[in-house]
């Protein structure tokens, strides 16, 4: 089989149909070895690739989804987390955010109970400014490489935090 395609090949070069390169190429491929290119062929569909640090503000910044619906704000990080918990950085950042989204669940509820002595909605309103404030700084910090817990956390999963200036590998010490 492999031989009646090669010859088909040289009958193409011979006519002129082809060049003497693709000529090489097509039958590399037909034993298959693999092409000599100094470039790769471009695909029909590129999957876009992101690093740890982007996909770590983005599972900060996911947590603003309870704003369009109650819970999706939890449900979203948490599936983004377990989706690449195999990856150690991203699995910290979750467990950042997780530490996070459960603290404020009960801060608000005993915000609510307090809602009964008026002071639960001065506590509803600083905890909504925390909020946003705490989660904007996390995923400042998942970009730049830092673990960092939110100020005010409960830590339900153990974090191992980074210093706020992460070491950069291969770069001159001071």
């Amino acid at each position: 089989m492999d031989l009646d395609q090669i010859e088909k090949l040289s009958d193409l070069k011979q006519k002129g149909l082809i060049s003497e390169e693709e000529y090489q190429q097509a039958k590399e491929r037909i034993l298959g070895a693999q092409p000599q290119q100094s470039a790769p062929a471009p695909q029909p569909h590129t999957i876009m690739q992101t690093n740890n640090y982007d996909y770590a503000m983005v599972l900060h910044l996911t947590q603003f989804c309870s704003w369009l619906f109650p819970f999706l704000g939890l449900i979203v990080p948490l599936i983004m987390w377990q989706s690449k918990k195999e990856d150690a950085y991203v699995d910290e950042q979750g467990k950042v955010v997780m530490n996070w989204v459960f603290s404020s669940l009960i801060y608000f509820l005993v915000s609510v109970i307090l809602c009964f002595i008026v002071v639960g909605f001065f506590l509803i309103a600083i905890l909504f400014v925390c909020s946003i404030v705490f989660t904007i700084m996390g995923a400042m910090d998942a970009n730049k490489g830092v673990i960092k817990n939110y100020p005010m956390s409960i830590k339900f999963f153990d974090v191992r935090e980074t210093a706020r200036t992460p070491v950069v590998p291969n770069s001159p010490q001071n």
